[in-house]
C-alpha cells in the first residue's frame, strides 16, 4: 500500500487574489498625483500578470494607467524563466547563478517610481537581481518591490515594500500560484510533502 504524501490546500481563491490586488493598489498609490510617476516591471510571466492587474486597477482608481515592462530572469542553463511554481525555492543554487534572459522596459525610468512586481517572495534573490538590472538602465526616483505573496524567508536578499498577503509556509511545503491569464483560473495552493 502506497501512502500519498501530497496534500493540496487552497489558501486563497480567485476572489481573495482580486481583493489583495485592490489592497496593493491602495499601498502603491497613496494619492492620485502619485500615479503619474509610477511604472511597473513584472518579473517573469506571473509577476507580469500581477503587474498588469495592478496597472489596470491603478487606472480605475486614478484615471492614469502606469506603463508595464517585463524582466525575464532564470538560473543559468535553465530552459525558461523562473515562475513561483518552479522548484526554485528548494534549489540550493545561489543568486550568482541567476541570469537576465530579457529586458522589455520600453519607457524611461529616470525620475520614476519603479515597482518590481513578482507573484511570490521567498529568498529575494530574483527580485534583488531585477532591482540591480533596473538601476543599471536608468535613474529612478525610487525602487520598490511588490509581491502577491510573501513567504517570509528570514533575511531575504530583497524585502518587499508592498505585500498582498504574508503566509507562513514551511521549507518542506511548496507554494503554487495560479493566475487566470496563464492557467485559466486563479488561486494559491500549498503543497505539503515533496
Amino acid at each position: 500500500m502506497q501512502i500519498k504524501t501530497e496534500i493540496k490546500d487552497t489558501c486563497l481563491s480567485g476572489g481573495d487574489i482580486r481583493r489583495m490586488i485592490a489592497a496593493m493598489v491602495q499601498q502603491l498609490v497613496p494619492g492620485e498625483e502619485f500615479a503619474g510617476s509610477l511604472v511597473l516591471v513584472g518579473l517573469n510571466a506571473r509577476g507580469s500578470a500581477v503587474a498588469k492587474r495592478l496597472a489596470r486597477d491603478v487606472a480605475l482608481l486614478c484615471g492614469v494607467q502606469p506603463p508595464v515592462g517585463r524582466l525575464e530572469i532564470a538560473f543559468k542553463g535553465a530552459q525558461g524563466a523562473l515562475g513561483a511554481n518552479d522548484a526554485r525555492a528548494d534549489d540550493d543554487r545561489c543568486a550568482s547563478d541567476l541570469e537576465v534572459r530579457s529586458v522589455d522596459v520600453p519607457f524611461c525610468i529616470d525620475g520614476a517610481t519603479v515597482v518590481v512586481v513578482d507573484d511570490v517572495a521567498f529568498t529575494g534573490a530574483t527580485a534583488r537581481k531585477a532591482l540591480d538590472v533596473l538601476c543599471g538602465i536608468g535613474a529612478p526616483a525610487s525602487l520598490q518591490l511588490a509581491v502577491l505573496v510573501d513567504r517570509q524567508f528570514p533575511a531575504p536578499a530583497a524585502c518587499p515594500d508592498v505585500v498582498g498577503v504574508r503566509l507562513d509556509v514551511s521549507a518542506d511545503e511548496r507554494l503554487l500560484v495560479f493566475l487566470e491569464e496563464i492557467d485559466g483560473f486563479s488561486e494559491v495552493l500549498v503543497r505539503r510533502g515533496k
